[in-house]
């Protein structure tokens, strides 16, 4: 057997310390939920508006516009050479409709599209209720680096398999960065996307206003929250 150095002490000592300091799984959930608001405050989000831009590198900022109700329905317009295109999502259909590339009539997401879509429901976050949504939540071992800040990575299962690992900075306990598989460029990839910029809007929710992910940035100008929203925009056919 290799003889065990004194160095080699150390280093099992310090990961047994780290590891008993280290939080658990429903501390890093709840100071996660805390810091977004607090549970209380969460759950009386039922709808948004996010208005925007989307920049991509060596192209014009595109307008945008995003309209959800919680659980029920996500609409996304995106104002591109002079066309409406647009994507629909709902708990049981998805639709795409992009006209400046050729669509003459909305067509349905594919089954990968529309499975790693449905993250886009739920206003809430995936740990509020998440027993009770059907949500398997795991901490993952080791920790994720974003921006210099170490980060502690929670794995979600959905109900409907889609998996997703958030990383949650161990300093604010904000979603600095998630990646999920979905499908994009004719197959299923990880696709990571970085959060910045959280602040509160008028009615006092906190949202990330810089989104990132590996076609461009998505920064909002203005989300407005618990607004009307005429469910007829979620019907395509």
């Amino acid at each position: 057997m290799k003889k065990l150095s004194v160095y080699g002490i150390f280093v099992f000592l310090l990961a047994s310390v780290q590891f008993v300091q280290g939080q658990t799984l429903d501390e890093i959930i709840d100071k996660h939920v805390a810091a977004m608001g607090g549970r209380q405050k969460i759950i009386t989000l039922t709808t948004v508006k996010m208005t925007g831009t989307f920049i991509a590198a060596g192209s014009a900022p595109i307008n945008t516009v995003t309209v959800k109700k919680h659980m029920v329905g996500s609409r996304i317009d995106i104002d591109f050479e002079g066309k409406n295109n647009y994507q629909v999502i709902t708990q049981k259909n998805g639709w795409i409709f992009t006209p400046a590339q050729g669509d003459k009539e909305p067509r349905p997401l594919i089954d990968d599209q529309f499975k790693s879509s449905q993250l886009l429901l739920d206003l809430q976050g995936p740990f509020i209720n998440y027993s009770q949504k059907g949500n398997k939540v795991q901490l993952l071992p080791g920790k994720d680096t974003v921006n210099g800040v170490l980060c502690y990575k929670l794995q979600v299962t959905a109900p409907n398999t889609n998996v997703t690992v958030y990383s949650i900075d161990s300093k604010s306990f904000l979603i600095v960065k998630s990646s999920t598989k979905m499908f994009q460029f004719g197959a299923l990839e990880d696709v990571v996307t970085t959060y910045s910029d959280y602040k509160q809007n008028a009615d006092g929710f906190w949202f990330a206003y810089s989104n990132i992910n590996p076609r461009g940035e998505t920064r909002y100008d203005k989300i407005e929250s618990n607004v009307p929203v005429d469910l007829n925009i979620f019907k395509v056919k």
